[in-house]
């Protein structure tokens, strides 16, 4: 991820440096951990089952019904130049329900067992708990699909097939040339 972050921040330059995170966890195998660490970005890190205020890691169950009241609770500005999802479950629908703050780049952890011409997403449950299984998220093409009803762009795929990444549309004609939907998709 840190690699595909310097990448398209080269393309699209940064505004604020902020990011906000759900679903890293105990803060240490983050997907800001290097832009913290090495880049000077600042954030705000959830999770459901830790809490860590030296990393500004704050122990919050993350559902459609309150990620809005979190990061006004955390004064998260309204555009902001990343947005990491890995809740293992309700990613789609937690992404969905963000309607009054704008990230510039998204990225959000899919479900590659699904096949990628498939558009499926669990149905929502608040109070889903991954069980280690298959049964997780929504499929990459579910997620391209909300995307641009967004107003997002899909970049590509880390080669793990654990992450999608997307740009603001704006911000992706004239600097990136997306690959077709199908090269996107790693299993």
């Amino acid at each position: 991820e840190d690699g595909i972050f310097e990448a398209i921040f080269a393309m699209i330059g940064t505004t604020n440096k902020f990011y906000v995170e759900f679903g890293g966890e105990d803060g240490i195998q983050t997907n800001t951990r290097y832009l913290q660490k090495h880049k000077g970005w600042n954030g705000l890190l959830m999770d459901g089952g830790y809490d860590n205020p030296a990393m500004n890691l704050h122990k919050e169950f993350i559902t459609a019904e309150n990620i809005e009241s979190l990061f006004a609770k955390y004064n998260v500005p309204k555009e902001f130049d990343l947005l990491s999802i890995d809740i293992d479950g309700n990613d789609y629908w937690a992404w969905k329900a963000i309607g009054n703050y704008r990230p510039r780049v998204v990225v959000i952890e899919y479900n590659a067992h699904i096949a990628p011409e498939l558009s499926k997403t669990i149905p929502y449950d608040a109070t889903f708990s991954w069980d280690k299984t298959d049964y997780y998220g929504a499929s990459l093409l579910a997620l391209k699909k909300l995307g641009e009803e967004k107003g997002y762009v899909l970049l590509g795929t880390d080669r793990n097939g654990v992450n999608a990444f997307f740009v603001l549309k704006e911000l992706v004609e004239h600097r990136f040339t997306p690959p077709p939907y199908p090269k996107t998709f790693h299993p």
